[in-house]
């Protein structure tokens, strides 16, 4: 009997398994046919934890009720009656010598699918930088429907589902995202991590809380090793307020992949430290995160560094990283908009005009950046530019609330009323839904206000509080007008209601990110040890009184500090030296090739001859 098994013989029928021409009848573990109704992984390797957990969430369609999925064979066979002995002897003989054309599947190669895959992303990525919504449109739909050819080819791909999931979300079209996830996960029969972390994910967007966790649980069920449902699941515990829970996922998914280290699970410690104000606490998982492979190459990481050093106040770091993250990433159109804003506030009009410019050059499509280039253009008095550039924006997005709300302002500030109310009704029939829509109902609300319709305001006022009762702007805009027409009492309850509305999530005391794992805690006391030293060489130095020598940086094997001793350090990670003579340059943007434009150069006949 184990003989037969090594060799792929079912011990009840025959070598008739292994040629693929099988009854389906057959439901051994030892065979690896490709008319089985159960193959030897689903049924030796699957544990039986996976298969409950699977039909706990969806138990009418449990993996033995899709196990025909799996037939690759004539469906006629299937509804065929049983063979006879001498007929299951026959096929026996015939199907073991039958020809390789004949014993091969019929399921198409995977190097088939691989390469609709991949045009199916580069249609994905070109309707993201397409200039026009029509070219978009036409994008997405050969993106469907390639994705849709590799599901007819094989409908148990993964990877097709996520990717057409993935779409239909881009596009609101959430049931049928939901429907198509469904659908995933019974024909993989609930192993595949992938699909239950981008079902997962939808569930999140739509608030439905108790649904995403359970399907996060199936994700690190199908694999514990996958990081993306780590990180999903602590981001949704921590928009709940739990703190705690969502720092213990991150450590725990830390802890499953250290043979492959993931850099968004540091990324979440640190914003989360830098919540807590634990700074120290978030420079180290930010120099743990870019230690790893994938950190030193993710421009997210960078960028979320940058911002936290910004509020730090030490311009040269920040710039250092925000270089780093262009680096990473040269088309990072979060780096590029968030360094543009960043220059606009220390009053470096040039860089921010220069880096913004370049971020819309290399993403075309992309509102966010438009609009702040336009409000930096208002700000220096160029209506002109902005309104231009504003307009160009909501042809590239129309559904992007922002671009409305400002071109709306801007038409305000102008004295152009009319026109100003028609942008602010283009930017509710946008996203009716939204809760930024109440930023268009306070601005419109107040344009009606100056202009003596009072009535009308409050109605706008009253839709601004109801699309985001926390807004406080709205709230304070309409007590203000009850306080002009002398309603005083009213004012006041609308300032009750305001303080009512606000919710704040309350950290638990004493609550670290510090691990309690001792092979990362001995990583910790490292870093420990060393700001030590570098302390007691700043006091060393201090107490010798070399004003001259602390008036800059000062570097040594493991470290530097500062000038001012109240000032935060930088991690040791930084190259300071590197960063100075940075910001002592004007600012210089990493230059993008466009490797279609490229040729290769031509071969010299006469030399290769030569030689």
């Amino acid at each position: 009997m184990r003989a037969l098994a090594v060799w792929g013989v079912c011990p009840d029928t025959g070598p008739a398994c292994f040629s693929g021409r099988t009854t389906p009848a057959c439901t051994c573990a030892t065979s690896r046919g490709a008319g089985h109704k159960r193959s030897a992984r689903s049924s030796v390797q699957q544990p039986a934890s996976k298969e409950n957990r699977y039909q706990q969430y969806r138990p009418e369609r449990a993996p033995a009720a899709v196990a025909s999925l799996d037939w690759e064979g004539d469906w006629d066979e299937l509804a065929a009656p049983a063979q006879s002995s001498q007929d299951q002897t026959k096929s026996w003989d015939s199907g073991f010598f039958a020809p390789v054309s004949q014993t091969a599947s019929k399921k198409p190669l995977k190097i088939n699918r691989d390469l609709l895959l991949y045009r199916a992303r580069l249609s994905r990525n070109a309707a993201f930088r397409a200039s026009s919504n029509k070219e978009k449109s036409r994008r997405q739909k050969d993106c469907e429907s390639t994705l849709r050819r590799v599901l007819a080819m094989d409908p148990t791909d993964g990877r097709a589902y996520v990717g057409l999931g993935k779409l239909l979300v881009q596009q609101k079209r959430f049931e049928e995202a939901r429907k198509l996830y469904d659908d995933g996960a019974a024909a993989t029969g609930g192993l595949n991590e992938y699909i239950w972390q981008a079902w997962a994910y939808l569930e999140s967007k739509q608030n439905n809380v108790g649904q995403a966790r359970k399907l996060y649980d199936a994700a690190l069920v199908a694999n514990n090793e996958h990081a993306a449902s780590w990180h999903g699941w602590g981001l949704l515990e921590k928009r709940q307020g739990n703190f705690r829970k969502a720092r213990d996922l991150w450590m725990k998914g830390i802890k499953a992949t250290k043979s492959k280290p993931n850099s968004y699970l540091y990324q979440a410690l640190a914003l989360m430290a830098t919540e807590l104000n634990y700074t120290e606490e978030a420079r180290q998982w930010f120099m743990e995160g870019t230690k790893t492979v994938m950190g030193a190459q993710s421009h997210a990481i960078w960028h979320a560094w940058a911002g936290m050093e910004a509020s730090q106040g030490d311009v040269t770091v920040v710039r250092y990283l925000y270089r780093r993250g262009l680096e990473a990433n040269p088309r990072s159109r979060f780096t590029y908009l968030s360094w543009g804003l960043f220059e606009k506030q220390q009053g470096s009009l040039e860089n921010a005009r220069a880096l913004l410019k370049q971020g819309h050059q290399l993403n075309p499509r992309d509102p966010a950046i438009l609009q702040a280039w336009a409000l930096l253009e208002q700000d220096n008095g160029n209506s002109g530019k902005a309104r231009e550039l504003l307009e160009q924006g909501s042809k590239m997005d129309p559904w992007h609330i922002p671009i409305w709300q400002a071109w709306g302002v801007l038409e305000f500030r102008a004295g152009n009323i009319e026109t100003a109310r028609a942008l602010f009704q283009e930017g509710v029939w946008a996203d009716p839904v939204s809760k930024d829509v109440a930023q268009v109902f306070q601005a419109w609300a107040v344009l009606e206000a100056q202009h003596g319709t009072v009535q009308l305001a409050r109605e706008l006022f009253k839709c601004a509080v109801k699309a985001n009762p926390q807004s406080e702007v709205s709230w304070a805009s309409w007590a203000l007008l009850e306080e002009k027409e002398g309603l005083y009492t009213r004012a006041n309850e609308l300032r009750s209601y305001s303080l009512q509305e606000q919710t704040s999530v309350v950290p638990p005391l004493n609550l670290g990110t510090q691990p309690d794992d001792p092979l990362i805690t001995s990583v910790f006391k490292q870093i420990g040890d060393w700001i030590t030293r570098v302390e007691d060489g700043r006091a060393k130095a201090m107490s010798r009184a070399r004003p001259r020598a602390l008036q800059h940086l000062k570097e040594e094997d493991e470290g530097f500090w500062d000038t001012e001793p109240e000032r935060r350090r930088a991690p040791p990670v930084l190259d300071l030296k590197e960063a100075h003579e940075y910001h002592a340059k004007p600012l210089a943007l990493p230059k993008v090739v466009d490797k279609r434009n490229l040729q290769k150069p031509r071969s010299n006949p006469r030399a290769s001859a030569s030689r």
